[in-house]
């Protein structure tokens, strides 16, 4: 038995790399069933071996060893790094990227690969203005830089970036476990997670990148440092706007004075970052842009897509834009009301409104793209829920709906994914936290509920 474990101990890493570097040069989005079988292989592989190999230094190794696997590989499951390339380089002649959109300007420009990323980044892309918030702008212009012959130098040196993201990232994520009271070998599940890799390292999705910083800032807020956690924090929203969504919650934990400290820090650092691109349209543009997550864009939605279900009987037509203008204050009301709640007071209850907010906010999204998910693994991590490590699975066979062509939802899959998250959410809500159970072998012993009397 203990040399089957000593094999086992080095063969399963063996499989992991062997599965990541299918997955980086062999895969694309249209091999549907070779690519969801060999994804979930992994995620299978990898729970067996953190349960009964792993250690600190083993994640951080093989973590490191699986992200150079894809050093050569451009994305195959997304085209938006196209996108980035070309905002980098308008950025380069001068032009703003929040004013003109590709359309516009393939006429009337020219740089190395114009007519390529122009042609590859699609036609929704192409037709819309810029939706990156300025430090991606910036990464951009850092790609724009190298795009003199091919396209995978300026893939690689924005890959370099988020490589050391992820780094800084594992050593703060250890400080906040440990500061939480969780087993720190839990950074596991972002660090090896497959879907954090294949959409941050490899399809270059900035989720990642803005999880360090806003990490970093958490861990001075909870450290009652507004000054430099607002500081932290505006770098992140200047990457992803999503952690504005979490910044309403510090209020009770911060107490009055201090949360007005730290949101004067955001806002000024927020002006000085967002300050260059401030000119003509830009925000009747970024609104615009905006306003089509809510109004126009539909994949991989869940209650959406009940919602959608019943206005088609009664309407008798899509009603996604009427709900579109009603979502944004659905959103506010959550926002507010999760600020609002006494027990956020305690850094345990305030992760776990973070947690439970943003889940509430994906689950009533129009639109739910894999990479989307990355903003939740880490807070299943620090509070201990395993539905989000559950979802980034089940996120994945989206890709099913990526034919040869066209776009469309496979919906077994679809609804098999979310019953299963949901199934374990409402288990999780009703009996507690499961996310221990991803590293020791009792499946069905459970914490404290958040919602039990006990």
């Amino acid at each position: 038995m203990d040399t089957t474990k000593t094999h086992l101990r080095w063969i399963l890493p063996l499989f992991l790399l062997i599965g990541f570097y299918f997955e980086a040069y062999d895969l694309e989005r249209t091999h549907t069933l070779p690519l969801l079988s060999l994804f979930s292989l992994l995620f299978i592989l990898l729970w067996f071996w953190i349960r009964h190999f792993s250690t600190l230094t083993t994640i951080f190794i093989l973590g490191i060893i699986i992200r150079f696997l894809f050093i050569y590989h451009i994305p195959s499951l997304s085209q938006d790094f196209y996108r980035f390339i070309w905002d980098g380089n308008i950025q380069l002649l001068g032009i703003n990227p929040y004013l003109d959109t590709p359309n516009t300007l393939i006429k009337i420009i020219d740089f190395p690969n114009a007519s390529l990323l122009y042609e590859r980044m699609g036609g929704l892309s192409a037709g819309h203005y810029s939706n990156y918030p300025p430090v991606s702008q910036y990464l951009y212009q850092l790609m724009a830089f190298f795009n003199n012959e091919g396209i995978l130098a300026p893939v690689l040196a924005l890959r370099i970036v988020f490589f050391t993201g992820d780094l800084i990232l594992f050593f703060v994520g250890i400080r906040l476990l440990t500061y939480l009271g969780k087993d720190s070998e839990n950074i596991a599940w972002y660090f090896l997670n497959p879907l954090v890799i294949i959409e941050g390292i490899g399809n270059l999705h900035g989720e990642s990148f803005m999880i360090c910083f806003t990490l970093i800032a958490l861990l001075l807020l909870i450290q009652k440092k507004s000054i430099w956690g607002g500081f932290f924090f505006s770098i992140a929203i200047a990457t992803k706007l999503i952690p504005l969504l979490i910044a309403p919650l510090f209020f009770r934990y911060l107490g009055f004075r201090n949360f007005v400290v730290f949101g004067l820090s955001t806002l000024l650092f927020s002006i000085l970052i967002w300050f260059p691109f401030w000119e003509g349209e830009m925000i009747t543009h970024y609104k615009q842009t905006l306003d089509l997550w809510f109004t126009t864009f539909e994949f991989n939605g869940s209650i959406y897509k009940i919602v959608r279900a019943i206005g088609y009987e009664v309407k008798g037509y899509n009603i996604i834009r009427q709900l579109g203008k009603v979502t944004p204050f659905i959103t506010l009301a959550m926002v507010a009301l999760f600020a609002l709640i006494p027990s956020n007071r305690s850094s345990k209850s305030l992760f776990k409104s973070m947690l439970f907010l943003l889940s509430c906010y994906f689950f009533m999204a129009t639109t739910v793209h894999p990479w989307y998910l990355i903003n939740l693994i880490i807070l299943g991590i620090l509070t201990g829920y395993a539905f989000p490590i559950l979802w980034s699975l089940t996120v994945f066979w989206s890709y099913s709906a990526y034919g040869i062509t066209e776009v469309k939802e496979v919906s077994f899959l679809q609804w098999a994914s979310y019953l299963l998250v949901y199934g374990c959410f409402i288990w999780e809500l009703l009996k507690g936290p499961l996310g221990q159970h991803l590293h020791k072998p009792n499946l069905f012993g459970v914490e404290h509920s958040p919602i039990s009397s006990r």
